[in-house]
C-alpha cells in the first residue's frame, strides 16, 4: 500500500511540476505579444503627435512652439525606437535617417535619394527662416513610414530571442550613437533622448526579469540596479559637453550588455546562430563590444562559409611577406604594409615596384580592416579578396597576374608544401582562390582589440592607464565623443566609419583636405565620387572613415598624407574641416562650424588617441 501511495505522490508531484512548467512557459510565451501592443501602443502614440505638429506648421505657429512640439514628437519616436531599429533598420533610415542624400545601390543607374525624417526636419527647425512647405512635406512622409513600419511589426512573428537581441542591440545603439547626438545633432537633446529609450527598452527587458531570477538571481538583481542607475545617469546630466562618456560605458553600458547576453543564453531562450546560418560581424556570445571575440572577420567574406586554419594563417603570413608576388620580385604585401609600423610604411605615398613610381594614396593599415564592409579609399571593392585582386594587377604595385604568381610559387618546395598542408582537397593547391584565400587568412586573423582602452572600458585594469594618464584618457575619449564629434564619424568601438548597431554599412564623408597643410585648394583626388557606381556630386572628393587604432604610429594621415601629425589633423577639424581653412567645398558633410577646443582639450583627445595602440605584437 505504502508502495501505491509513494506512486501517487511522484505523479502528483511530476502533474503539478508540469503544470507549473507549462503556466511558467505559457506566461514567457505571451510576453512578446505584450510587448508588440505596447510597441504599436506607442507608434499610434507617434502618430498623434506628428498629426498635433502638422496642424500647428500649418497654422505657421511660433518657432518656439514649433521646436517644443517638435522635441515632444522625437521623444515619442525614442519610446519604440529600440525595436524598429532591430526589426527593422531600413524604417528607422527613413523616419530618423542622416540628413544628406545617398545612392540607391540597388538599382544599376545612379540615382540619388533625397533625405527625409526627424533628422531632416530638425535642420528645417534650425533655420532663421523655417521653409513650412518643406516642414510640410516631410510630415507627409512621415506620417506614412510610420503606418508602414506598423503594417511590418503587426504581421512579424515575434519571440523572447528577438526581443532580448532588440533590447541588447539598443545598448549598443545608446552607447555608441545615441550619447555622441548622432541622431540629433541641431537640438542637443541627446541625453534625454537616449535615457527615453533606455528606460523604454528596459521595460521590455523586465517582462523578463522572473525569467531572470531563475536563471541566476545575483545577475539579474545586477542588472536591475544598472538599469536604473544608467537611466538615472542619463536623466540627471544638465550638460551634453559635460558628460561622463567614459564612466557611462564602463559602468552600465558594457556591463548591462554583458549581463543581458549572459542571462539570455543562460535562461533557454535560442540565440541567433541556433537558428539562423546568416554571417553577422558581431558574436553574440561576446560580453562586451570591446572584446576581440565579439567580431567575426569572416562576416564580410566573399566565401562567407570559409574557416580559418592554422596552416591557413602561417601560409598567409608567408606570402604576405614574400617578393614572389610581384613581377619585379622587389615588393611583397609587407613592402607597404609594415607590421612594426600597424602594417603601414609611414610614406606620404608608397614607392611602387616599378622605378620612380609611387601609389596614388597614402598607405591605410591591415589591422582590423577586416572589419569593413568595403575596401580601398573609394570604398571601390566589397570584399577583401577583391582588393587583393587590384593589388595583384595594379601596374604600380605588383604588375602582375595570379597565373603568373602560381607559376613562380610552384617552384619553392617550401611553399608548395605550405599550400598542400593548408588546401589538401586541391588537386593543384596553387591556383587564384587558394592565394587569394591564404592572404585574405592572415589579414582576418589581424583583428584585435587590446589596447589599454579596451582593457579599462572592459572592468580591467592596465598598468598603462593609471593616474594622471587616465584622466587625461578619461578627458580625451569624452571630448572625442561629445563636445568635439569625433565620435559622429569614427563610431566605437572600432573608432571607424563601420556604423553601429548592425555593422553594416561603411561611412564615407567629405571632409575638404587641402592638398597640403597651408593650401587653400582641395586635393583634386575625387576618391568616392570618381567610381563608377558612385559617380555623383554627392560623393565627389569623399573618402572613407578610417579607424583610428594605432593612429599614433601610423603618420601621416588622410588619404593623401597631407598631415604629418595629429596636432595638425585636429587643427583642421578644429577650424571646421575644408570650409573653414577657406576652401570651397559644397558638398562638404563634416559640420563647418568652428568647435572651438582649447589646446589642452585638443591634447586630451590626442592622448586618448595614442592610448588606441595594440599590445599585440606581430
Amino acid at each position: 500500500m505504502s508502495g501505491f501511495m509513494n506512486k501517487v505522490l511522484i505523479l502528483i508531484i511530476v502533474l503539478l511540476s508540469s503544470s507549473i512548467i507549462i503556466s511558467m512557459k505559457q506566461e514567457e510565451q505571451q510576453i512578446p505579444d505584450t510587448i508588440r501592443d505596447e510597441i504599436l501602443s506607442s507608434m499610434d502614440s507617434m502618430h498623434m503627435h506628428v498629426s498635433s505638429f502638422e496642424q500647428s506648421v500649418n497654422q505657421h505657429s511660433n518657432p518656439k512652439i514649433l521646436r517644443n512640439q517638435f522635441s515632444q514628437l522625437r521623444e515619442s519616436y525614442k519610446q519604440f525606437e529600440w525595436f524598429l531599429g532591430h526589426i527593422e533598420p531600413e524604417s528607422v533610415q527613413l523616419i530618423n535617417g542622416p540628413p544628406l542624400p545617398r545612392l540607391d545601390e540597388s538599382v544599376p543607374s545612379i540615382m540619388e535619394i533625397e533625405p527625409e525624417g526627424l533628422q531632416v526636419m530638425e535642420e528645417i527647425l534650425n533655420e532663421d527662416a523655417i521653409d513650412y512647405p518643406a516642414l510640410t512635406y516631410n510630415i507627409q512622409k512621415l506620417k506614412q513610414h510610420i503606418i508602414d513600419a506598423k503594417s511590418m511589426i503587426q504581421s512579424i512573428a515575434l519571440s523572447d530571442r528577438i526581443i532580448l537581441e532588440a533590447v541588447r542591440n539598443n545598448i549598443i545603439r545608446i552607447g555608441t550613437l545615441g550619447i555622441t547626438g548622432f541622431d540629433t545633432p541641431g537640438f542637443s537633446d541627446a541625453l534625454k533622448e537616449s535615457a527615453i529609450s533606455w528606460e523604454s527598452a528596459g521595460k521590455a527587458l523586465r517582462y523578463y526579469i522572473p525569467l531572470f531570477q531563475r536563471t541566476s538571481k545575483i545577475q539579474s538583481d545586477s542588472l536591475e540596479y544598472l538599469l536604473r542607475k544608467g537611466r538615472n545617469m542619463l536623466s540627471a546630466s544638465r550638460s551634453f559637453d559635460a558628460f561622463d562618456r567614459w564612466g557611462f560605458t564602463k559602468d552600465y553600458v558594457n556591463p548591462v550588455y554583458a549581463l543581458i547576453g549572459s542571462l539570455h543564453m543562460h535562461s533557454g531562450i535560442e540565440i541567433n546562430i541556433e537558428v539562423s546560418r546568416k554571417n553577422r560581424i558581431i558574436r553574440y556570445e561576446a560580453p562586451t563590444l570591446y572584446h576581440t571575440s565579439a567580431y567575426d572577420p569572416y562576416g564580410y567574406a566573399r566565401n562567407k562559409y570559409e574557416r580559418p586554419s592554422q596552416s591557413k594563417i602561417d601560409l598567409g603570413s608567408m606570402l604576405f611577406r614574400s617578393t614572389e608576388l610581384s613581377k619585379s620580385g622587389s615588393m611583397s604585401c609587407a613592402s607597404c604594409h609594415d607590421p612594426q609600423r600597424a602594417f603601414m610604411d609611414g610614406h606620404v605615398k608608397s614607392p611602387g615596384s616599378v622605378p620612380h613610381s609611387f601609389t596614388d594614396r597614402n598607405t591605410p593599415g591591415l589591422l582590423n580592416v577586416a572589419l569593413s564592409p568595403r575596401y580601398f579609399h573609394d570604398s571601390r571593392t566589397t570584399f577583401l579578396e577583391e582588393q587583393i585582386e587590384h593589388v595583384v594587377s595594379s601596374s604600380i604595385e605588383f604588375n602582375t597576374d595570379y597565373f603568373e604568381i602560381s607559376q613562380r610559387l610552384s617552384q619553392d618546395v617550401r611553399i608548395l608544401e605550405a599550400f598542400k598542408s593548408a588546401y589538401p582537397s586541391e588537386s593543384g593547391p596553387i591556383n587564384a582562390t587558394t592565394i587569394s584565400s591564404a592572404l585574405s587568412t592572415y589579414i582576418r586573423s589581424l583583428v584585435s582589440f587590446e589596447t589599454p582602452i579596451d582593457s579599462v572600458l572592459r572592468g580591467e585594469k592596465s598598468a598603462l592607464l593609471t593616474g594622471k594618464t587616465l584622466q587625461k584618457v578619461k578627458n580625451g575619449f569624452n571630448l572625442f565623443m561629445g563636445k568635439a564629434a569625433c565620435g559622429t564619424c569614427h563610431f566605437p568601438p572600432t573608432f571607424s566609419g563601420l556604423v553601429p548597431p548592425h555593422f553594416t554599412d561603411m561611412e564615407s564623408e567629405v571632409l575638404g583636405v587641402p592638398t597640403h597643410p597651408t593650401s587653400k585648394k582641395i586635393d583634386p583626388d575625387l576618391g568616392k565620387g570618381g567610381i563608377y557606381k558612385y559617380k555623383s556630386p554627392i560623393y565627389a572628393h569623399a573618402f572613407k572613415t578610417p579607424g583610428l587604432r594605432n593612429i599614433s604610429i601610423t603618420a601621416p594621415f588622410m588619404h593623401n598624407g597631407a598631415y604629418r601629425t595629429l596636432q595638425e589633423v585636429m587643427d583642421f577639424y578644429n577650424r571646421g574641416g575644408g570650409i573653414g581653412l577657406g576652401i570651397d567645398v559644397p558638398n562638404q558633410t563634416l559640420p563647418s562650424e568652428k568647435l572651438n577646443l582649447t589646446k589642452q582639450e585638443i591634447a586630451e583627445i590626442i592622448a586618448f588617441m595614442n592610448a588606441l595602440v595594440e599590445k599585440r605584437k606581430y
